[in-house]
Formats: C-alpha cells, structure tokens, sequence
C-alpha cells in the first residue's frame, strides 16, 4: 500500500506551491507562537495569520483524489479495493488508499481550532466575525473528512489537555453519526452567516484575498454534506427525509448562483470545445468553476499536478501512469447519447473513438490520436503529431519498442496545457477545479430522483451538460428520451458523473457514497485496449520521413538509416494527409483488448469496507474509541 501512495505522489507531484495568490499568507506562519498569547487574539494580522496556516491543507486534500483506485488509473491497483483493509488494521496504521484523513492530523487541527473559538471572542477588529466564518469551515471540513473516512467519530468541542503540545488520547467515546452531521452542518450554517459573498462570478471582494472561503463555497459543501448523510453509505434502507433537505440545499446553491450569473462555461475557443476551454480560459471559467485551486505564473505553476499526469515524455512529462482503463472508455456514450448497442451510429471495436461523446476525445489520448504541442526553440515543428502508445519493434542501429500508454494503450490528456512546449514548464498555471456548475446540476439530479414527485426535474438538469458537451439531440433530450425508472435513472447520473467529472477526484467518493463496489466485482480486472504495429502493413505504405533535410521513402522498417522518431513523424504525415486514415490505421495495427496486470489479484472489493476502520494504533492508546461492527467492534457508523 506505502507503494501504491508513492505512485501516486510521484504521479500528480504534490510537491507544488498551493495557492497562487497568497505567498505572504504563509510567511513566517509560526511567528505567532513566539508571542504573548494575548496578542494573537487581540491583533488582527496575528489571528488572521492564525487561520491562514489551515489554508495549505484544506487545498492538499481538494487535490488529494485517491483516483488511481478507480477505471481512471487501473494499472498496478488491480487488488487496491481488496487488499486495503489489511493494511489498514495493521499496529499504527493509519492512513490507507481510501483513507481521507487520520485521527491524529484532524484532531490536532481539530485542537487548534477549538483554541481559536476558547479565544477570539476578545477579538474587536472588523474583520472578526469573517475570520470565525472561516474557522466554522474549516471545522466542518476536520469532521466532515473523519466522517467520510470512518463515520461517527468523537465530537471535540474544546482544547484537551492544553498543556500538552500532543495529547494521545481524546478520552471521549465516538459519537453517532447522525450526531457529527448535524454537528457539520451547524457549523456550515455558522459559516454560511458569518462568510462574505462576491456579486458575481470572478468579482473580487474588497479587502479579501481570493483564496479564502466564500458564502458560496459554504452553501456547496453543506449540500454536499446532505448528499452524502442521505447516500447509501449510511442508509440501508433510503430516507426520504435525508434526500429532500440534499435536495433542498442542492436548490438553494443554484438559486444562488443562477441569481448572480454562474452556469456552464459554453465559449469555444477557436477550435478549441468549452470542455477543454474553460482549462485556457481561467477569466471565463470562474462562470463554472466557483472554487478552485489557482496557479498564475510566475507566482507559482501546476507542472506538478498536470504535467505527470497528462503530459507525454516527449513534451516533458513525467511517466505517462494517468492510464484510464478499457472499463473506463466503454463508460462513454456514442455522439447520439445513446450506448455502444443502441446508438444510431456503428461501433467498430478496433476504431473505438470515431463517433463518441465529444468529450472521448478531449479526455483521452489513445493510439494514433492528434496531440500536437508548439516546438521547443531548437525542434522542429511536428503539426502532424500523434499519440503512439502501440507495443512493436522498429529495427535500427538499436532496437526500439513503444510501451508507453502505461500498458492500456490511452493516456488521459483531460487538462493538459498544449500551448506551451517543453521547456516552458514551470510556466504551466493551469488552475485546479474543486467545484464546477456542472457538479451542482449532476448533484440536484441526484436528489431529485430519489424524490418519485421531483424525478420529471433530472433530463431537464442533465441535458444542458450533455448540449455543452456537443452530444447530438436526435431524440429530444439528448439521449436520455424515454428513461422514467429510478434505477435507471441512478446509473445514467452516475455515469455522467464519471464522463464529466472525470479526473477531477470525484469518481473514487461516489464509488465508496454510492457503495459501487459491485462495478469493480463485475470487472474483475482491468482491461486496456493494446496496438500493435503491423511491419509487413506498415512497409506496404511505402511512406515518406524527412531525415536530415532528406525525403526517404519507407520501405522496410528494418532500415537501419530510420529511428523511431523517423517512423512515427511518418505515419502522423501520412494519416494527417489521408483521405482514409481509419483504413490506413488498420494497415498499421492490429489491436486487441488485454488485460493491463494479469498478475494481480482479481478485483473483490467489499461492500462492508466502504468505511474504514479505526486505525488499531488509535484503539491503543484511546480505549474510550471502539471498533466499528464490520471490523470486530460494537459501533454502528450506520443510521439503519
């Protein structure tokens, strides 16, 4: 597992600068302990330092995802849902693939919050009462991480033991479940009272720093919260009653925001599609995105979260692992809207991304797909340029074989930065989304079809995404025409959930909110879709690669005058001049699908490990903290 958590590390680079706008913010953040505590509560730069040092985290965890557990990053975790809960119990564990937080980091933020509400009521400055917003925040999202990870946990409403920098022990039982949501959300409602709201979408408000929480941002979590008390993680049976107040607060937050002019982002740039514009786009995108993590050159950059991930080696990225799986790409629906066996258009297996959700392409980079970058100054420009993911030997002075793709034979490219070449990457600044106005129409779906009098709302909430997306209405509703059931219903939401939010740490929460682990069972490996060159098909083409200001002709890949470099510009001229690249992309390649980690464990997730247990290191030192059920204890994290 430690192995696993290393990968993913290395792979989004979490080594960054978090925020680009408030370098100051963390200057010198430990100052304040050097002073007389009265000071801090009583001077209005010391207690707004105060808060601030909670701002790194709260950012790390929005960015924190968990996603290679998911179809998005199949290779190597074929076991990840199976084996965590081993690791998990082990002595001092306390942090596993699934975890969101442990105890001891959430209750010693937990502690300094309480010490901030014991003090700053001898505050008189005005900015006050918005710092206390943001601290009623902040402790919703201590808890609210607790409770996600491991349902009812102990609630701590004062400092334990102030004289110890470190007590070990709570020495509180856990509370109920039921107890730490209603807890979260009279903190949220204190937030929501005590926050400032901008005007409108990207308007500055006056002596407050962009980076910090908003009324906004308060409403979404708390209806996010809802969701989640409402959602088959701590339901069994559903409760009406929990689905209509997430219902309710999904609808206040679009009446909010539909009032001060947010919604979807729908400006192409060029021939650049919304779905990918609103990355370039940061002044549009605030119409969409209400928060997000912000990166402005030269302040600070994303390299590290995008370039790994989504960018290829050549073009400077990191190891090409963000692989989706075969899984993944068969979850996207044909151009209609419609599925592989109902949509109006044929499917070729071996042409899987010609008429698909527009969105396919924008996400994935698969065997042959158009991926150009500007060159660098001393390259030569290659406006031809294609993804090669195929496996196969081009013969020359030295043997070269393409594995790259992570073995799936895709990439995802969701977020990559096209206009910069590779040694331009510390100018990445790419922004991060945390919640976009498509969540909250994907999310008041959700609700409403679990309400049988609301259900009539969820194509008229969903179809303006898919519209955005440039899927095509041949059936009046963009190919949800003739979908009533609820069951049905649940898995078109979700899935569009996937599709849209794809890569932006939602999926892996809505597996374990919605307990879908019986998807993974369905599976039982990851599956990626293998290339393979074709040398006798490839030399019949008899095509042409410039070398050295020359136009040699192709005629054996056996050459030992070609590299691969040679072969792949070569095939990308020739499809890009084609008239028929999808006959000519059959010459090339044979494909088949495969499976990405054969000797791994097959996937068998269970649904009782949705929450996780307390780590056995707590349980020593704090015996008033009992196991949960499905791990050997006496505490019920569910509601029924």
């Amino acid at each position: 597992m430690n192995l696993y958590i290393k990968r993913y590390v290395v792979l989004l680079g979490f080594t960054m600068v978090l925020l680009s706008s408030c370098n100051r913010v963390f200057d010198d953040i430990k100052q304040y302990k050097s002073l007389d505590p009265s000071m801090v509560w009583t001077d209005e730069a010391f207690t707004t330092q105060y808060v601030n040092k909670f701002y790194s985290g709260l950012y790390s965890d929005f960015t924190k995802m968990d996603a290679p557990a998911t179809e998005e990053f199949g290779l190597w975790q074929q076991n990840a849902w199976t084996q965590f809960n081993t690791d998990q119990i082990a002595t001092g564990s306390g942090s596993g693939i699934q975890a969101y937080t442990t105890f001891s980091s959430a209750y010693s933020n937990i502690r300094d919050l309480n010490r901030f509400f014991e003090n700053i009521g001898v505050a008189t400055y005005a900015s006050k009462n918005k710092l206390k917003g943001q601290a009623f925040f902040m402790m919703a999202h201590q808890y609210f991480k607790l409770v996600k990870t491991y349902g009812g946990v102990p609630l701590v409403k004062s400092v334990i033991s102030a004289s110890s920098p470190n007590p070990q022990e709570l020495g509180q039982a856990r509370n109920t479940t039921l107890e730490c949501f209603n807890y979260i959300t009279q903190c949220l409602d204190s937030a929501i009272a005590y926050l400032p709201e901008p005007s409108g979408p990207g308007v500055a408000i006056t002596g407050y720093d962009k980076f910090r929480v908003t009324k906004p941002i308060a409403l979404i979590y708390k209806a996010d919260v809802l969701m989640w008390k409402a959602s088959p993680i701590f339901n069994t049976t559903p409760s009406q009653a929990y689905w209509q107040d997430a219902y309710t607060a999904w609808s206040t937050v679009k009446t909010w925001l539909d009032s001060k002019g947010y919604g979807l982002y729908t400006t192409s740039r060029g021939l650049t599609k919304p779905y990918t514009a609103m990355f370039y786009d940061k002044a549009g995108a605030k119409k969409e995105w209400i928060w997000a993590q912000e990166f402005t050159y030269p302040t600070s950059n994303s390299a590290g979260l995008y370039k790994g991930s989504s960018r290829p080696t050549d073009q400077g990225g990191g190891n090409e692992d963000a692989v989706p799986t075969w899984q993944l790409l068969q979850r996207y629906p044909m151009l209609d809207g419609k599925d592989t066996l109902t949509s109006t258009y044929a499917y070729n297996d071996k042409l899987f991304w010609n008429n698909r959700d527009p969105r396919f392409k924008q996400t994935f980079a698969y065997n042959g797909a158009k991926f150009v970058f500007p060159p660098n100054p001393t390259a030569i420009a290659n406006p031809n340029r294609r993804e090669w993911t195929f496996t196969g030997t081009i013969k020359g002075n030295h043997p070269f074989d393409v594995t790259r793709g992570g073995g799936t034979g895709v990439r995802q490219r969701k977020g990559c930065d096209t206009t910069l070449h590779n040694q331009q990457l510390d100018q990445i600044a790419t922004n991060w989304p945390i919640y976009r106005y498509a969540e909250v129409l994907l999310s008041l779906a959700e609700c409403a079809n679990e309400l049988d009098a609301n259900r009539s709302q969820v194509v008229g909430l969903l179809t303006p995404i898919r519209a955005r997306a440039g899927i095509e209405n041949k059936d009046g509703s963009y190919g949800f025409a003739g979908v009533t059931d609820k069951a049905a219903w649940t898995k078109l939401i979700l899935n569009e959930r996937l599709i849209e939010l794809v890569y932006e740490g939602k999926r892996v929460w809505d597996i374990k909110r919605r307990v879908l682990f019986g998807d993974f069972r369905n599976y039982r490996y990851w599956y990626g879709r293998q290339s393979k060159l074709n040398d006798a098909g490839v030399n019949n083409l008899k095509m042409k690669a410039s070398i050295n200001g020359k136009t040699i002709v192709i005629a054996t890949l056996s050459s030992n005058s070609l590299s691969a470099s040679d072969v792949m510009r070569a095939m990308g001229d020739t499809l890009a001049k084609s008239t028929n690249p999808d006959a000519l992309y059959l010459e090339m390649f044979t494909d088949k699908v495969i499976i990405a980690d054969a000797s791994a464990s097959v996937l068998n997730p269970h649904d009782n490990n949705a929450l996780e247990p307390i780590p056995s290191g707590i349980l020593l030192t704090d015996p008033k903290v009992v196991q949960s059920k499905n791990y050997g204890g006496t505490f019920d994290p569910k509601f029924n």
